[in-house]
């Protein structure tokens, strides 16, 4: 068993050292520090409030609750659309796909074993 979690810090290590993960945590820094992305990040969260406060009170087809779900779209585009969040949002992508592949190595034959015992 010591063995298995020796090679589990390896392959955090090996993961850490990967482009991929540092590329990703560094476009992530330069979001947190930047100016714009903050505002933008702070008019979504705000219209997102909206929209939830909206939902709350009024019906799904209310006006109100279309007037704030499209608000909130409108500012969730122009956060994804700033270089820095499209960027971070394309290597997250390429990351996610890197674990997806790895727990599919690491828990396939696992997660079979377990689904067929259920049965």
């Amino acid at each position: 068993m010591e063995k298995a979690i020796e090679k589990a810090y390896l392959l955090k290590q090996a993961m850490n050292d990967d482009p991929r993960f540092i590329s990703l945590n560094e476009i992530e820094k330069k979001m947190e520090n930047d100016d714009e992305v903050i505002k933008l990040t702070y008019q979504k969260d705000m219209k997102e409030n909206a929209y939830n406060d909206a939902l709350k009170h009024f019906s799904e087809t209310s006006e109100e609750v279309k007037k704030a779900r499209k608000e909130l779209s409108l500012a969730k585009g122009n956060l994804e659309s700033h270089p820095f969040v499209r960027d971070y949002l394309k290597k997250y992508q390429e990351v996610r796909m890197l674990i997806e592949e790895i727990n599919k190595i690491l828990f396939s034959e696992l997660q079979t074993s377990i689904c067929h015992k259920g049965q």
